[in-house]
């Protein structure tokens, strides 16, 4: 039980910590105690970029020790998730998380154009694709924004379902605020129905709390979703789900071929609402190509076979036959699913790993066969929001060698983890 409270009291620890990067120009509350915690918070880390770099290292390394303490600990009692969220495991969870919930977005910015975005359309009646917050100088609400000069550039399903929360502020900020976390958070409730029903349709079973704490306690989600806001955790749950209604048909070895097409349908579907809250999910269609074409012309070549040398033969037969091939091979759809998200965090345009991107990767790794892989993913999780580090010691500028140093980070950790596995391999080969 130890470790969980260390767990909690660290996340609170880091909410504390978070007031330090409060932005000047925010007053989020009036109360006399809070604005002297504020100012206080100011006067001692906000203009400290050594003293926060040095707190926030501690908090992130701890936060990862206890993490994967909590992992070994669940490991060895391996227990079964109910159907429903009202589960005292899963209400253990949020008692555990709950710090983070009253946290600051101390890392990120990017929750006040999710806000004025929507504000745009709804109090101004525009299009956030052709205007930008400094069409509007006299609104008060990018007094505290960074990026002003920049049209919406996230999916329309993001930005008209950020209209939800927002009208549920009735204009006051503070509220708002508040709201999109809320927002966040019903987003990941969506995430763990859509996990259970992929581990019911892959495993036969709903995730074990190992499973569950992979994902939902590792310190990158929870702070790049419910603490900095990133709205890249809504479009996952529509991923998961489009996935798991696509080899439902394999795994259940459903041979109508109408029902097979509903669930293709309905997995399509799933997969444009996620794309359309943001394009990265695009990278998920070679398993539909590979799934449904594979499938599709392995059955075609076997009847043209048999037609060739004039063989009768059952189609059902056929079919059983390439089910019980596919049905081995959907157990590593997630670790594909995982290895074509995380290509695109190769590219330029991710800026080579942004922290929250990882994301779209840790969802599919309580389903990974290649555990390598899996404890790759993790080790990049931890480097990933070290990446803030040569920015919190740097007061708080972008420079090039901060972006320099951020790289190293995120890349240097993972390649001695790499080196150390490759090592030990080594080691016992010559053993042997």
């Amino acid at each position: 039980m130890t470790v969980f409270i260390l767990f909690f009291l660290t996340l609170l620890v880091y909410t504390i910590f978070s007031y330090s990067l409060v932005d000047p120009n925010l007053v989020l509350s009036s109360n006399a105690q809070y604005w002297s915690f504020q100012n206080w918070m100011w006067t001692n880390f906000f203009h400290n970029g050594h003293l926060m770099a040095y707190v926030y290292f501690g908090i992130v390394v701890s936060l990862f020790i206890l993490y994967l303490h909590i992992l070994d600990k669940v490991k060895n009692k391996i227990i079964i998730l109910g159907k429903f969220i009202g589960n005292k495991y899963v209400l253990f969870f949020l008692v555990l998380i709950f710090p983070i919930f009253l946290s600051y977005n101390a890392l990120s910015h990017d929750v006040f154009n999710y806000i004025f975005y929507a504000r745009m359309i709804v109090k101004y009646g525009v299009d956030s694709r052709t205007h930008i917050p400094l069409d509007f100088p006299n609104d008060l609400w990018i007094r505290f924004m960074h990026n002003t000069h920049v049209t919406d550039v996230y999916g329309r399903g993001w930005t008209y379902s950020s209209i939800i929360p927002y009208m549920l502020g009735l204009g006051k900020f503070s509220l708002t605020l508040v709201l999109f976390r809320v927002w966040n958070f019903f987003a990941m409730i969506l995430l763990y129905f859509s996990m259970q029903y992929f581990s019911r349709t892959l495993n036969n079973r709903n995730m074990n709390l190992y499973e569950a704490s992979l994902v939902f306690l590792n310190p990158l989600l929870l702070i790049e979703t419910l603490s900095n806001y990133h709205n890249d955790l809504l479009m996952m749950p529509f991923a998961v789900l489009a996935v798991s209604l696509l080899i439902k048909p394999i795994t259940s070895k459903i041979m109508e071929n109408k029902l097979k097409s509903k669930y293709i349908i309905l997995s399509l579907l799933s997969l444009a609402i996620s794309i359309s809250i943001k394009l990265a999910t695009v990278a998920l269609l070679p398993i539909w190509l590979l799934v449904i074409g594979a499938s599709y012309f392995t059955l075609q070549f076997a009847t043209r076979m048999a037609s060739k040398f004039k063989i009768k033969i059952d189609k059902n037969f056929y079919e059983k036959i390439i089910l019980s091939f596919f049905g081995k091979f959907v157990g590593y759809i997630p670790d594909l699913a995982a290895a074509l998200m995380m290509i695109l965090l190769f590219t330029p345009r991710s800026n080579l790993f942004l922290p929250w991107y990882l994301i779209w990767v840790i969802v599919w790794i309580p389903f990974m066969k290649l555990k390598q892989f899996r404890n790759l993913i993790i080790v990049f999780t931890f480097s990933s929001l070290l990446r803030y580090l040569p920015w919190l010691f740097n007061n708080l500028e972008y420079t090039d060698q901060v972006l320099r140093n951020q790289k190293l980070i995120t890349w240097l950790i993972p390649g001695i983890y790499l080196l150390s596995r490759f090592s030990k391999v080594g080691q016992s080969s010559n053993k042997s």
